[in-house]
């Protein structure tokens, strides 16, 4: 397991957190200078230098509970409070959206560039704000990104994703905007991208002695890879998924495949093994080592909430803070379209 493996999750997780803040925030027409409060807020404390000292040091991975417990404390470090349900839908959106990332990098080098797309992308969020301290907060991480991974190499790259993809194992959410862009199979796993003009293999032919008799190698042409198996989004990724102005994707359908379908199951929030083990192990908190476990949330600079705080309902399900209708959210997940799908696969 690297211990260079924290950076890039927390760096990376943090940056899928603010894109979906800032289109809840806008989309519930949150007054301005509050928004902006927020996002600075959020942002100021997840990219503290001392704080941000700390993480790049070399360390051992969490699990995807304890990692939570980090999110949860800087989601919580400005004037929005969240409750348990928008808090674990927002934490597993971030989840799925770097898994996702992860997954279709072809090369151990795209981890890199994607962390500097999302930071880049952050950057490009706060210059659009009335105040804009925290860009200095964002190109020390910036640096410290190139300066811990640009001399990495191959051996100790893949190590780094392996241990990512190890963090990630088993989670397997549905995300209604992942499964209209074509981003994830009706049953939630990451469609990956097709190897079309890549070169993956090389062709022998033997004569009838046995003898060599020519070598090529095979290259796979976009013509026959089958478009109902393979899909490339075309945003790059690391990428604002959830910015409204960019144009929409349309996947060409595949077969038993229910694009529209924005189903989440008991099952996809069930605990990982690990983290079951954890609680096991360490009781009902935190435990035996519970110290260490806590140290990076431990850190993260949170001051008491101010006089001002509002509650946000980020996902438009439970009602708003004056007891009002929940609003309707197309990031949102919807239990009466699961019953129907199971109701489907049990007939």
């Amino acid at each position: 397991m690297s211990e260079l493996a924290m950076p890039l999750l927390v760096v990376n997780l943090g940056c899928e957190m603010v894109y979906i803040l800032e289109q809840r925030l806008k989309a519930q027409n949150i007054p301005a200078d509050k928004s902006c409060k927020v996002l600075n807020d959020v942002i100021r404390t997840m990219f503290d230098a001392e704080y941000v000292d700390k993480l790049f040091a070399p360390q051992d991975m969490y699990s995807v509970s304890k990692t939570r417990k980090i999110f949860d404390r800087l989601a919580h470090s400005s004037i929005m409070r969240l409750s348990e349900s928008s808090m674990d839908k927002l934490y597993d959106l971030m989840l799925m959206g770097f898994k996702y990332q992860l997954l279709c990098a072809t090369k151990l080098e795209q981890m890199l560039d994607v962390s500097l797309l999302h930071l880049v992308t952050v950057r490009s969020i706060v210059e659009g704000l009335p105040d804009r301290s925290s860009l200095p907060l964002i190109a020390t991480v910036e640096r410290l990104l190139g300066r811990t991974y640009r001399g990495l190499g191959q051996g100790a790259l893949h190590l780094v994703r392996q241990t990512l993809l190890r963090f990630f194992q088993d989670k397997r959410v549905k995300v209604s905007l992942f499964l209209q862009e074509g981003i994830q199979s009706s049953m939630g796993r990451i469609i990956l991208p097709s190897p079309a003009n890549t070169y993956v293999g090389t062709v022998t032919t033997y004569d009838m002695a046995g003898g060599l008799e020519s070598q090529e190698k095979f290259k796979v042409k976009s013509s026959t890879i089958d478009p109902q198996e393979f899909f490339v989004h075309p945003v790059p990724l690391g990428s604002n998924l959830y910015n409204k102005e960019r144009p929409k994707v349309v996947p060409p359908p595949r077969k038993g495949d229910a694009l529209t379908a924005p189903i989440k199951s008991e099952d996809d929030y069930k605990t990982n093994a690990d983290d079951e083990a954890d609680r096991q192990r360490c009781g009902p908190q935190w435990g035996p080592g519970g110290a260490e476990f806590a140290y990076l949330s431990a850190l993260l600079n949170v001051k008491a909430p101010p006089a001002d705080n509002f509650k946000l309902n980020l996902f438009g399900d439970e009602g708003d803070a004056a007891g009002g209708p929940a609003q309707s959210s197309n990031l949102a997940f919807s239990g009466a379209q699961a019953d129907a799908h199971l109701a489907g696969v049990m007939s």
